[in-house]
């Protein structure tokens, strides 16, 4: 099920979820650290680090206007997962991301007078991102 919003689309390989797109806030990646030994350090010398061989791939945070209607559960395995960035001027197709990931987490949120109520939904990437370029 393909989910659009402000032309920018995520799509989940077997969830069938309907909700109307708000945003989509995309991870930061980041890469393990490890700490060296430091056992002849000083007071005031500086912690050392390497960088490690393991990428995090981070969390989304997508939020999709609460219908009342559609049902959005807690994964309970993985599927393929892709973000379909915006078109850029110029472009005939917009750029991507593909990854295996899962809902972590969805929460309502506080419903106030006058406005529209909103579900946030966290997506944890769990396995390797697939970038293709915009053409």
């Amino acid at each position: 099920m393909s989910v659009t919003g402000q032309t920018s689309a995520i799509t989940f390989g077997t969830s069938a979820i309907t909700a109307t797109l708000v945003s989509i806030d995309p991870p930061e990646e980041s890469i393990t650290d490890i700490a060296l030994p430091t056992l002849a350090l000083a007071r005031g010398d500086y912690l050392p680090y390497s960088p490690g061989d393991l990428i995090e791939g981070g969390e989304y945070t997508l939020t999709f206007v609460n219908d009342f209607d559609t049902s959005i559960s807690v994964g309970t395995a993985t599927e393929t997962i892709t973000w379909t960035k915006p078109l850029d001027s110029g472009d005939t197709t917009a750029a991507n991301w593909s990854f295996p990931g899962y809902i972590k987490s969805v929460k309502e949120e506080t419903y106030e007078t006058d406005t529209r109520g909103t579900i946030s939904v966290v997506v944890k990437v769990a396995g390797e991102v697939t970038k293709t370029p915009a053409a």
